[in-house]
């Protein structure tokens, strides 16, 4: 008897041409011996709910590698990017603003 899995990789089956290619990234590694699939369906799965660096603590993986592909699989545009230039600058005004009330009470109880 013969088990089969079941369960594709999903990013592999939504865009195949991601893995056609090898990418040299290690010296000592041998083409097309590490697998990106497993980590990239992970990655796809959590990344609404989960930072790159507890990924990769989940997946026992390098920081960098998670991130690399975190990068590669937002240039596709299979996730969205968290937290964008618009994001931090609405916080930061908002931070500033409140700087900016604090001082001016201060400046109207001196007189």
């Amino acid at each position: 008897m013969t088990t089969t899995n079941t369960n594709r990789p999903i990013v592999k089956t939504i865009d195949p041409d991601l893995y056609a290619q090898h990418t040299f990234h290690m010296k000592r590694a041998t083409s097309y011996t590490y697998n990106y699939a497993a980590l990239d369906d992970y990655i796809l799965q959590n990344w609404d709910n989960t930072t790159a660096k507890q990924i990769a603590h989940d997946r026992n993986e390098y920081f960098d590698r998670v991130k690399w592909r975190v990068e590669v699989l937002r240039a596709r545009g299979h996730i969205k990017a968290k937290g964008s230039k618009k994001q931090k600058l609405t916080q930061m005004k908002r931070s500033l603003t409140i700087k900016l009330q604090k001082v001016q009470e201060k400046l109207e109880q001196c007189g």
